[in-house]
């Protein structure tokens, strides 16, 4: 298994965005700025969304303009939840890849973007073209993929038809994602051993929000079904605030090093640099001083 088949990223906006407070603009940057230079292949690093919505991920624009990737070949992805937000997103030259949250569930739709299963098509595809027409990549994340709790129909066959719908309009990335620690080792499993044969020209990932105690059983599942896309936080915190699930926790970046490492599995993360990011910034204990 060489590295450079297998895609990583960091995601402190999945991290930040649940706080309890805001992180200056400047910290924000600094934070990014050394996780530039671990190793990640893409490090989801804000969102262009109503500072309403979601405080800790306001002025991401400015932020990016601080964001130094002169040392580095990772690229930057931020999360956009409609036309608007996509505009402003590929206006800046340093963004990489636009990231969308998708969704199966009516009511997540609803409840994160404002929309809904009749409306989003329609935005992942404008969205889409805007990004091809900026020269951006396109991401979208298919959130409730492995259960929903809000009484939505949910089966196996419902990601299947999204992922074929997504992959016919032309998205070459979808990751699927657990948001509220819903997902099995034996569910993982399925979807995967299911979708990975059907779309062997497509990247399809994993982004899980789960707990401490089972995420090694979770990732065993996708490795051996073949997945090779993985977003992680480090020292696992995070969440979405739209949920009622905001702070379950991410998959840590350092269990995930572990697991690779364990399994002989190759990669390009500075594992120094990462458990010294992890040990200085902890937590993110406090709006005012989060660096140890």
């Amino acid at each position: 298994m060489s590295s450079e088949q297998l895609r990583i990223t960091e995601s402190p906006r999945d991290a930040q965005q649940g706080l309890p407070f805001t992180i200056s603009i400047e910290k924000r940057a600094a934070y990014i700025n050394e996780l530039m230079l671990a190793g990640f292949d893409v490090i989801d690093f804000g969102s262009f969304v109503s500072p309403q919505a979601v405080p800790q991920m306001a002025h991401s624009g400015e932020v990016l303009q601080l964001i130094d990737k002169s040392k580095s070949d990772t690229k930057l992805l931020a999360i956009v939840g409609n036309i608007r937000g996509a505009e402003e997103a590929c206006a800046s030259a340093k963004l990489d890849i636009v990231g969308f949250p998708y969704s199966i569930s009516n009511t997540f739709l609803e409840r994160n973007i404002n929309s809904s299963i009749v409306r989003v098509d329609e935005t992942a595809a404008v969205i889409g073209k805007i990004c091809s027409s900026q020269q951006k990549a396109y991401r979208v994340f298919v959130s409730m993929a492995f259960g929903n709790p809000y009484g939505d129909d949910w089966n196996i066959a419902l990601v299947k038809d999204c992922v074929e719908k997504l992959a016919n309009s032309g998205v070459q990335t979808i990751t699927l994602s657990d948001t509220i620690g819903l997902a099995t080792a034996t569910s993982i499993r399925e979807i995967f051993d299911t979708l990975m044969p059907l779309y062997p020209g497509i990247e399809i990932g994993l982004h899980i929000h789960t707990q401490h105690h089972n995420w090694r059983e979770k990732i065993s599942a996708a490795w051996k079904a073949g997945c090779r896309s993985y977003d992680g936080v480090i020292n696992g915190i995070g969440g979405c605030p739209m949920t009622g699930y905001e702070l379950l926790g991410n998959l840590n970046t350092l269990d995930l090093l572990s697991y690779l490492e364990e399994e002989h599995i190759a990669h390009r993360l500075d594992n120094a640099l990462i458990k010294d990011i992890a040990f200085r910034y902890g937590t993110f204990s406090n709006g005012e001083n989060y660096q140890k």
